[in-house]
Formats: C-alpha cells, structure tokens, sequence
C-alpha cells in the first residue's frame, strides 16, 4: 500500500472533511423540519418571536459544530481479513463487526463538500440491516477504492486459514485485490438528448401530485399569514372562475413537467454503465454524484418496463434486482432509466448467459382474467357511483360508461400477457398502456407459493409467486394442473442446480 494513506489495517479516522459533512447533514435536518416556521416568522416579522428564534437557531449550530466534532473524533474504522471493525460513540460507546459475507453492495456518494474536497462517502449495505447504511461519511478516493478492492475480493474467495496465510505471504500488503479483473467498458453513457427524452417520459402525474401536497401544506399556515377576509378572497380568485381553474391546472402541469425535467438531469446526469468480468458500476448525478456496483452473482431478477412515451423514443427502464434483506430491497434495486434494446439485450446475456430463445415455450394467461377485472375494477365502481347520485340527476347513467373503458383496458392486459418458460427459467411480458418484462433463473428461486382465490378454485385456476432474494415474480391465472407441475419442477431445479444464487 502506498505511502501516501494510512495502513487501513490499523485504527483510522475519516477525512477531516467528515466534520462538515455531519455539521451539513444536521443543517439540512433542521431546514427540512423547521421551513415552514422559518417562512411564517420571515413574512411576519414584527412577532416577538422573532428574538427568541434567533437564540435557537444559535444554539442550534452551536450544538451542531459540538456534535459533528465528537462524532468525528470518536469514529474509528479498522479492516481485518474477513470483516469490516466499527466503533464510536464518546459516553455510549458502539462496536460493530461487519463480515465481509454480510455486505450486500457498496457504492459511493458525493455531494457538493464531497467534490469541492475530493472525497467520497462509502454506504454499505449489509443482509441483516434493519434499514440504516453503515457509511463512512468521508475517504480519499484511494483509500475508499482500496475498501471496496479489498472486501470484493476477499468475498470471491473467503479462502481457508491455510490457503489465507498462504496468500498473505505472497502479498506483502493484504490490502490489494487478491483477484484482478478485466478492466471496465463503457456500457451506457446518457448524453443530453437520452436525459431529455427520459425527462420528458416521465410520470408527471406523480410530480403534480408532490405539488399539491406540497401547497397544501402552505395552506395550512393561511390563518397566521393572512387575515381571515384575506384568505377567503384569494381562494374565491383562484376557485370563482372556471377559466381560472383551467390556467392553473396548465400552469400545473406545465412546472410539473420541467421540475420532473430538472430532476432527471440532477440525478442521472453522466449516467454511465461500466461492465466487467465483475458485474456492473453505475455513477450519474449533477449536484450529488453517486456510484453503485452490482456484481453478477448478486443480481437475482431483471425487469425493464417502459411507457407510450419512452416506445416512442425506443427506451425502456432497466432495473437490477440484487440479494438484500426486505428492507433494503428497493434501496439495492440499481436503476437504468434510459436503456436501449442493445444495452438491455446486453446485460440480459451476463445473467442468462445460455440464453435462447427457441428454449422458451409461451403460454397465456386464462381470458377469464378480463371478467374479473371489469368487475371489480368497472362494474363496482360505476354501480356504486352511480348509485349515490342516480336520485339526485340523470348524470349518474354516465358513470356506466367506465365500464367498457375497463373492459377495453382489461382486453389490453390479457393480449399482453404472456410467460415463457425453459428448462433454466422464464421470461414474462405484461401491462396496459406500457411494457412490462421481467427474466428469471430458476436457480434463484428461494421458494414457490400457489395461491387460489375462492373464484379461481371454482374455475380450476391458480396464481404462481416465484420468491427470490431481490424480489417477486408472479404468473397469475394460469390452469391448476399446470400450475401444480410448474411449482413441482422449479423445486426440482432449484434442488438439483450447483450453481450458487449469490
């Protein structure tokens, strides 16, 4: 190991950059909690208040500095050959033992203190978490890469103590890799007209929806802001007129559509996919850049999914499904919003490596699907409607016209529905509007449910979940018998394979 870092073998400290950091992350903390008093207390300032909170928000940064002080000089990390040593703490004192066979992913993060000082941050996320990263807040680049080097290879071996000793005397220093693999190639680079094309694809639904919230939660501090006659002229103004009504809605829209924009380029902004003999590495980000690694034999389940908008533009949203305790699922999920065909088809062929698509025979899931979907989803819905205004206008007789809109949808569901399977796996494609595909070894099924509702027992029809340890698949109405001699193979594969699932 160079000289120019310390021994990480030893006791050894985080960047002195770490204390601003912490003292930033307890800043954000306070702004996020406090805002809306902040903003009361700024439109009205002749409060008497106005005294009293500028005493807090002293002592505030007065116990924030102490605080980002003794969590820095209290924090001490250490490697071994087969774990990760943590401890801090100043009164009460908090040893952790991380096993190198524990951690899940690493991944790095900067935001703006981290490049301004060239640094990073190190989140490990490890199998029996209950949910919070372990993070060192602040490391060199040489000294964090050094970490990540050393615990992936010592994971790919975890040799036995003689073969370890062994080792360690042909390598001078035990902190470099043991194995070395094939350099990385580039993948996938977004390049700004890719970041525009997922901007623009986007769920902007789900942003008007935070807005709302969001000027919801204004209105809540309308009665200390405004007199009572104040407020009931601006809601008559913004609500009296339907041409009113109908430019805010646009105005809506419209800053929801670039604020889903301007995420799209904060976050995945020089999003790039490296492969290697290893697996994959991800980096993107503008303000907070951050990197996330998924090895090949972690990867449990491949899913790309895409809507009208990104069909149009050939794309589609590619998500790695790695190992990790529930919790920690959908944070361990690696995330490509702008894949072509190509790059899918690529990483595709890593986790499939024999795949063909002649051994793959399709079926189709039972049309009766579609009843149940105009029932619950059509029928009820418009009877019940309906039924509570029928007295009231004749209106309510629209509400009936849900339904064929159901039935049409529901048709759409069941024509793309359909599963394909292999001696080694299955591959499925579903979804309304959009697209929906998902492939799975068999080898990385942890365990297989059958399931039937009271309907389906009555139609000889059973619903399939495949359980892996990075998520679900599922094949709803299929035939009974069908389901049944399924279930009994896929065990039979599972038990029989060789090959380890992570």
């Amino acid at each position: 190991m160079s000289s120019s870092h310390p021994n990480l073998k030893e006791d050894t400290r985080q960047s002195p950059v770490a204390i601003l950091i912490i003292l930033q992350r307890l800043f954000v903390m306070i702004i996020k909690s406090a805002w809306p008093v902040f903003v009361f207390y700024f439109i009205n300032p002749q409060s008497k208040f106005e005294y009293f909170m500028t005493l807090i928000a002293i002592g505030a940064v007065a116990i924030s500095t102490v605080g980002s002080l003794i969590s820095y000089f209290t924090f001490y990390f250490r490697l071994e050959e087969t774990e990760l040593i943590m401890r801090s703490g100043f009164f009460n004192k908090t040893f952790r033992t991380i096993p190198f066979d524990r951690i899940q992913t690493i991944s790095f993060t900067q935001n703006i203190l981290h490049r301004i000082f060239n640094v990073v941050q190190l989140d490990l996320d490890t199998a029996g978490s209950s949910g919070n990263e372990l993070a060192i807040k602040a490391l060199s680049h040489t000294d964090a890469n050094a970490i990540k080097s050393f615990i992936l290879d010592r994971k790919k071996t975890l040799p036995s103590h003689q073969e370890e000793n062994e080792l360690l005397q042909k390598n001078e220093d035990a902190l470099q890799p043991i194995i070395l693999e094939k350099p990385e190639k580039t993948l996938l680079h977004l390049s700004v007209i890719d970041l525009l094309k997922i901007g623009v694809s986007q769920n902007h639904l789900r942003t008007v929806g935070i807005m709302i919230a969001f000027f919801l939660g204004l209105s809540q501090y309308a009665d200390e802001l405004l007199s009572k006659e104040k407020e009931e002229e601006i809601w008559l103004f913004l609500f009296g007129s339907a041409i009113i009504v109908a430019v805010l809605t646009v105005l809506l829209f419209v800053g929801a559509f670039f604020l889903s924009l301007f995420n799209t380029v904060l976050r995945y902004y020089d999003l790039r996919v490296l492969s290697s003999s290893g697996g994959y590495t991800i980096t993107s980000g503008l303000v907070t850049k951050t990197e996330q690694s998924a090895q090949h034999q972690k990867i449990q389940l491949l899913e790309w999914r895409n809507n009208p908008i990104k069909r149009f533009f050939g794309i589609s949203t590619l998500y790695l499904k790695q190992a990790a305790s529930a919790t920690l699922k959908k944070k361990s999920t690696l995330v490509v919003p702008g894949c072509y065909l190509p790059q899918i088809e690529a990483v595709r062929n890593s986790y499939f490596v024999d795949f063909n698509k002649e051994d793959f025979k399709e079926y189709t899931i039972s049309p009766l699907v579609i009843g149940r979907i105009v029932l619950y989803l059509g029928v009820l819905p418009s009877l019940i409607l309906g039924g509570l205004y029928f007295m009231k206008t004749w209106w309510a007789f629209l509400y009936l016209g849900w339904i064929p809109i159901v039935w049409f949808l529901a048709n759409l569901y069941y024509e793309k529905w359909r599963y394909a399977i292999s001696p080694k796996g299955v591959y499925l494609t579903k979804g309304f509007l959009g697209q929906r595909a998902a492939i799975l070894r068999w080898y990385k099924v942890q365990s297989v449910k059958l399931k039937q509702s009271p309907f389906q027992r009555r139609k000889n029809l059973a619903t399939l979940e495949f359980s892996t340890a990075g998520g679900n698949l599922t094949i709803p109405y299929i035939q009974l018998a069908h389901a049944k001699v399924l279930k009994n193979y896929v065990l039979y594969a599972v038990e029989r394979s060789k090959e380890d699932w992570m």
